[in-house]
């Protein structure tokens, strides 16, 4: 009896052994282990996201520039201001009968841009006219004492022949010749009349023409149009300013500061931005540097012309230059603005660093570098002052201008 109770005890207890951890604790470990990698995660992927991301650059070689940054202006090689010679009512020539609104018109030298009425000397010319007219028409008809003259000068030779003979008195002889020679002054002083008289009609007419003339404005140059300043039947005198006819050639007015403009010099070479081409950078070089400044800016104008201007490069168009004053070849170069003066940010696995940097050539885009960085260092462009050495971060790449060449 009690061997056969130990063996039902002993079945009972295997029993229980065998069947209860087979069953629940593998599903509920299973569970908390994938609950746990899924929190760590979610967690990981949070400290990701959240983390500050630094847009950075990578530090590449170039040609280093020195260069002295200005403004540039586009200006028209000459400017000519058309003044009214005479007082009157103007009326403006058909093509530019639109006022201001034929501003940027071409213009021929020569072309009629406008005339200013002047109804008395009109009159008076008309008149002027008319009497050389009359005048020239007398002078093609024989003189008044021409006929006499001739009349004479055959009686006279009638008598020439007959005086020594004796059949006509010498007195009558003296007589004839005395009609003659007095009939030949009276035709020159009526030559002398005529030809006076005729030369003071000519002179009279020349001048009321001249005046007529000058009451016709026109252009004094082949250009554009570039400025209207009266309107259609307006009461203009004489010296007021009617119109502004600029050349079709043009330059680059430059202007610089005043700490500047000791480096450059004549014969430099400059890039070139304007503002309506964006995309695109022109060589130009220094043709002179004005000598005094602008009494009201203290910035120096340097005057420079483009190599290869565009087709429509126009009058008033603006811009940015840097005028090449020296260069480095194969140097490190970091954009102008990753730098807070000698100071810059990088990267390096993931991690903020900063860095003292030696400067060299500077230009409005790229700063060369002469210590504190390597090639291929990443360096940090945009909001460095939300960014502290020691802090963890993204790096987002971003492209930079390719970083420039020999001029």
């Amino acid at each position: 009896m009690k061997t056969l109770r130990r063996q039902l005890i002993a079945k009972k207890h295997h029993g229980h052994h065998t069947s209860s951890p087979n069953l629940k604790l593998p599903e509920s470990k299973r569970v908390l282990w994938g609950g746990g990698a899924a929190l760590v995660l979610l967690f990981a992927l949070a400290y990701y996201f959240l983390m500050p991301v630094a847009e950075v650059v990578t530090v590449r070689r170039g040609t280093a520039i020195s260069a002295v940054y200005g403004t540039v202006r586009i200006e028209p090689a000459f400017v000519v201001r058309v003044r009214a010679q005479n007082d009157g009512f103007i009326q403006l020539a058909e093509p530019f009968s639109a006022g201001r609104g034929a501003i940027g018109k071409s213009v021929e030298k020569g072309q009629l841009l406008a005339t200013i009425a002047d109804e008395e000397t009109a009159r008076e010319l008309k008149q002027a006219r008319a009497d050389l007219q009359a005048a020239v028409d007398r002078a093609a008809l024989p003189l008044a004492s021409s006929e006499l003259l001739k009349a004479a000068e055959d009686n006279l030779q009638r008598l020439e022949k007959v005086v020594g003979s004796g059949n006509v008195p010498a007195v009558e002889y003296q007589k004839a010749r005395s009609e003659a020679n007095r009939l030949r002054g009276a035709v020159e002083t009526e030559r002398i009349e005529r030809d006076r008289n005729l030369h003071s009609l000519e002179e009279t007419t020349k001048k009321l023409e001249g005046q007529m003339k000058s009451a016709e404005v026109r252009s004094p140059i082949d250009g554009l149009l570039t400025n209207v300043q009266t309107i259609d039947g307006e009461l203009v005198s004489d010296g007021n300013e009617l119109f502004t006819v600029s050349s079709r050639k043009n330059y680059i007015r430059g202007e610089v500061n005043e700490e500047d403009v000791g480096e450059v010099k004549p014969a430099m070479k400059a890039k070139v931005q304007l503002y309506a081409y964006r995309t695109r950078i022109f060589s130009a070089r220094v043709t002179s540097v004005q000598p005094a400044a602008d009494p009201t800016t203290q910035r120096y104008t340097v005057v420079l012309e483009m190599e290869k201007p565009p087709d429509n490069l126009m009058v008033g168009m603006t811009g940015e230059m840097n005028i090449i004053t020296g260069t480095h070849e194969n140097a490190l170069l970091v954009p102008t603005r990753a730098l807070l003066v000698d100071q810059a940010l990088i990267v390096n696995h993931g991690i903020v660093h900063s860095r003292t940097v030696g400067v060299g050539f500077r230009t409005l885009d790229f700063t060369e570098v002469t210590s504190g960085l390597e090639e291929g260092s990443h360096v940090i462009v945009s909001d460095q002052d939300k960014f502290h050495p020691g802090e963890t971060v993204r790096q987002r790449m971003i492209n930079s201008p390719p970083p420039p060449k020999a001029p």
